[in-house]
């Protein structure tokens, strides 16, 4: 019986790991993260670049980034960027297939490919990531950018996979978490495809399918099990007690966003 084939692809930054590249890579240079923040408002305000690109921004072009930002820096980056726990285990899960179902994973990012590769070494093939690429100088200094993760470039992505792995729209799942998912979530969702969302952002609570709150990667598991395996809540919870992973706590809530006037 042959199986049926889903591209699973995710965010990096707060959806795979604890932290966030941006403020790691600031504070190596001596950036606070309310100095890091009033640089990424003032991107947005003047609308420079797409959502998620600020980064790549200030690295080619704030005088406190530009020429200091090194390809040993980003991947000294890399190195202490904290995963969520799990992350290794849940990909592997996913490449190995549940039931009748395979997974083609992939990781698409507005953060840069040298942070992202490095922190999921041995967890992801560097060719199966896509992020926000660089060119350097003899020194190793970044230059500028070669191509951007930001925006459309995720949904240009996820075309170019779907093409490449014959995986039709409908099978593609996608997790993010903040605004910079917004355009390419909403891409998924509109040819029926399955988009999780794993923060609490009101943006994503009406375009996600799902909404998965956890620290631990394997939560995301639960959605894939329910919908696309068609697991009972009994049999998700019978899964993850297999995996040695029981479910402690399982809080299932819809959240409602509400402002009145007076």
């Amino acid at each position: 019986m042959s199986k049926e084939k889903y591209l699973f692809v995710s965010d990096f930054d707060k959806t795979l790991s604890l932290d966030d590249s941006g403020y790691l890579l600031a504070e190596k240079l001596g950036i606070s993260p309310r100095g890091f923040d009033g640089k990424v408002e003032d991107i947005r305000r003047k609308n420079i670049v797409q959502l998620g690109g600020e980064l790549a921004y200030l690295i080619t072009s704030d005088k406190d980034f530009c020429g200091k930002v090194s390809k040993t820096l980003l991947q000294e980056v890399g190195k202490e960027t904290k995963l969520k726990k799990n992350v290794a285990q849940f990909i592997s899960l996913l490449n190995n297939g549940i039931d009748n179902t395979e997974f083609y994973t992939c990781v698409t990012s507005a953060g840069p490919w040298d942070i992202i590769s490095q922190a999921l070494e041995g967890i992801i093939p560097p060719e199966n990531i896509y992020a926000t690429t660089f060119s350097y100088d003899e020194l190793g200094i970044v230059t500028e950018v070669i191509r951007t993760g930001a925006g459309d470039a995720k949904v240009a992505t996820l075309d170019e996979l779907k093409i490449r792995q014959k995986i039709p729209r409908s099978q593609i799942i996608y997790v993010g978490d903040g605004t910079s998912d917004v355009h390419v979530m909403l891409h998924v969702r509109a040819y029926n495809g399955f988009p999780i969302a794993v923060s609490s952002s009101p943006y994503m609570g009406h375009i996600a399918k799902r909404t998965v709150i956890s620290d631990n990667a394997l939560a995301v598991l639960i959605p894939i099990l329910e919908v696309i395996n068609g697991y009972t809540e009994e049999q998700i919870i019978d899964y993850f007690a297999k995996l040695k992973r029981p479910i402690n706590e399982w809080n299932r809530a819809q959240i409602e966003l509400v402002d009145l006037g007076d």
